[in-house]
């Protein structure tokens, strides 16, 4: 009978830690997307008159991306702290408690990075591939 509870218990977890990921992921998506639109329209005009002055779209994709990757490293230095000190509180109510590895937070960090990169990249080429004309005559 105890076997079949800490079995049911164990399996919970897991649904509940898949669970957890697919919704930070999702989350995280649709954040990094839904900012990165707004602060698009907001420098559009910005994006416009360096295009007219002569910056290439690598230079002006490189601007955004670094400022982006810059927030999104401070929000690390923040947030793993905070997570590291919910997983040690959390484990404490198990029996038998695995050490909290570093690994999870450096792919975190990472998988953060590559998801801001890739969403940052692509809506700034978009704005940044755009005629400059129309964007200053709709200013």
């Amino acid at each position: 009978m105890r076997e079949s509870r800490i079995c049911t218990r164990a399996k919970s977890e897991q649904s509940l830690g898949k669970l957890i990921t697919i919704a930070s992921f999702v989350a995280l998506l649709i954040a990094i997307i839904g900012l990165v639109f707004f602060e698009t329209q907001f420098i559009r005009k910005e994006i416009a008159v360096r295009r007219v002055n002569g910056a290439t779209v690598g230079s002006i994709l490189m601007m955004i991306n670094k400022k982006y990757l810059i927030m999104a490293g401070a929000s690390f230095v923040i947030a793993a702290p905070v997570a590291y000190w919910l997983m040690t509180a959390w484990r404490k109510g198990f029996a038998y408690q695995a050490p909290v590895p570093v690994w999870i937070f450096i792919v975190a960090l990472l998988a953060v990075a590559a998801i801001t990169l890739a969403v940052v990249t692509l809506q700034s080429w978009r704005a940044a591939n755009a005629n400059p004309v129309e964007s200053l005559k709709n200013e």
